[in-house]
């Protein structure tokens, strides 16, 4: 859906002008409105390109149209979004819990500062914005 600019504006501030998943400050532009619940846009294939390939374009419709509404929307920085893609905030969270288990098997970076005691992994669990802001709102 495309939102108007006061409904913009009003989103961004729907968590204090934070992302709701990080809780990064989002700026007046660059931030997406992220669907809560994937919508999951329609595509088909494109025209076939000079070197074989096609891509794919986006039709404007969605697989799921009822999860294309405001009430479905949350303000979220362009890393937490585009990371997020179509998880649900449950599945969200569990790529976010395993990331730290994930450097440390494909990264010798990761495994070297570890290791000299320059990056150290806290086993805790991945708290949103959103729900440390609800719930400050309700206390």
């Amino acid at each position: 859906m495309a939102l108007t600019k006061k409904q913009r504006a009003e989103l961004r501030m729907r968590f204090g002008g934070r992302c709701a998943y990080c809780g990064c400050e989002l700026p007046e532009k660059g931030w997406h409105a992220d669907h809560v619940e994937a919508a999951l846009r329609k595509w088909e294939f494109g025209e076939r390109q000079t070197n074989g390939t096609r891509r794919t374009v986006a039709t404007g419709e969605f697989w799921r149209h009822e999860n294309d509404a405001i009430e479905n929307l949350f303000p979220a920085c362009a890393p937490c979004n585009l990371f997020k893609a179509t998880f649900s905030v449950d599945l969200f969270r569990e790529e976010i819990t395993r990331q730290a288990e994930r450097a440390r098997a494909y990264s010798v970076n990761f495994r070297t500062a570890e290791r000299f005691g320059l990056v150290e992994v806290i086993e805790k669990p991945v708290v949103f914005w959103f729900e440390q802001y609800q719930k400050g709102a309700t206390s």
